[in-house]
């Protein structure tokens, strides 16, 4: 079993360092040196398989959500973010089957669209719900509730 250890850790390590440190295979690098260390001390087979397998797991769950917040990628707010919510109108019909417009948010001119993909007419007062890359993600405004 020495062997399939050693290749556990390696193939574990090369699979991690190939995905660019996305913390997916270091978890059963990590149960494989323990199961390694246990055929050294001379345990039975069956117990560094169970062991293998109860560290890997116990890993993932204990560490991955920690790691992902360490390496993850937060969305960084742009000055764009500071239209949602906001209220403009449809200044023109770009593709009427795609529901495409251009919208008037703030004096800024933008791409837009509704959830459904159905545009609205030129002068409907929108409001914006999200940004999703360059486009705005509205909403006809009397449809907003407002408290």
């Amino acid at each position: 079993m020495l062997w399939i250890w050693l290749t556990v850790i390696i193939v574990a390590c090369l699979l991690e360092w190939a995905t660019q440190v996305q913390l997916i295979s270091i978890w059963a690098a990590l149960g494989g040196v323990v199961a390694l260390i246990l055929e050294l001390a001379g345990v039975g087979r069956e117990i560094q398989i169970i062991v293998f397998f109860a560290v890997t797991i116990a890993a993932i769950l204990l560490t991955r959500p920690i790691a992902k917040k360490m390496t993850g990628f937060a969305k960084t707010p742009t000055n764009a973010d500071m239209n949602v919510g906001k209220q403009g109108f449809v200044t023109k019909i770009v593709d009427e089957e795609q529901g495409i417009m251009r919208v008037k948010v703030d004096n800024s001119d933008w791409s837009a669209v509704t959830e459904d993909k159905m545009a609205l007419p030129v002068g409907t007062e929108i409001s914006v719900k999200e940004i999703q890359g360059v486009k705005l993600i509205v909403q006809p405004f009397k449809d907003v509730v407002q408290v």
